[in-house]
């Protein structure tokens, strides 16, 4: 019985804290959004300042969630939606880096098309992402032989 008890204790606290973090990133991701429609209409440089304040003050929260919980926040399932989440966002992002950055170079290079720097810009942003993913699984996988 007390183990039961102990379980659900463990469920709920998991719980509460997962609700503080969410509830902390949701505050700091409104504000800056609320701040940066305000001061599109009032042109107050102050307003974006104050919700960009908000905005670390939902990091931190969220932050100090995570250090302060006495159990883990993710349970199993949790993790494995996440594994399998990334895993799509990676392939992705690999599938339109292997596309895009040579149809980009090609088609800049002949002069038929230029795309908008933005466009570069993420395809580039793209291939830069690819190398830190790499660079992080080689190092992880050193720290494991």
């Amino acid at each position: 019985m007390t183990e039961d008890l102990t379980a659900n204790g463990l469920v709920e606290t998991r719980e509460q804290y997962s609700e503080w973090i969410s509830r902390s990133v949701g505050a700091g991701v409104a504000s800056i959004f609320v701040a940066t429609a305000a001061w599109m209409v009032t042109g107050e440089p102050l307003v974006l300042y104050a919700g960009l304040g908000l905005y670390w003050l939902g990091c931190l929260g969220m932050a100090v969630g995570y250090w302060r919980s006495p159990v883990a926040v993710q349970d199993e399932l949790e993790r494995q939606i996440e594994r399998e989440a990334s895993a799509t966002t990676l392939t992705v992002v690999v599938v339109v880096t292997i596309v895009g950055l040579p149809a980009e170079v090609v088609l800049n290079s002949t002069g038929i098309y230029t795309a908008p720097a933005a466009l570069r810009g993420a395809i580039w942003g793209y291939l830069l992402l690819i190398l830190v993913y790499v660079g992080a699984q080689w190092l992880a996988k050193r720290q494991y032989k």
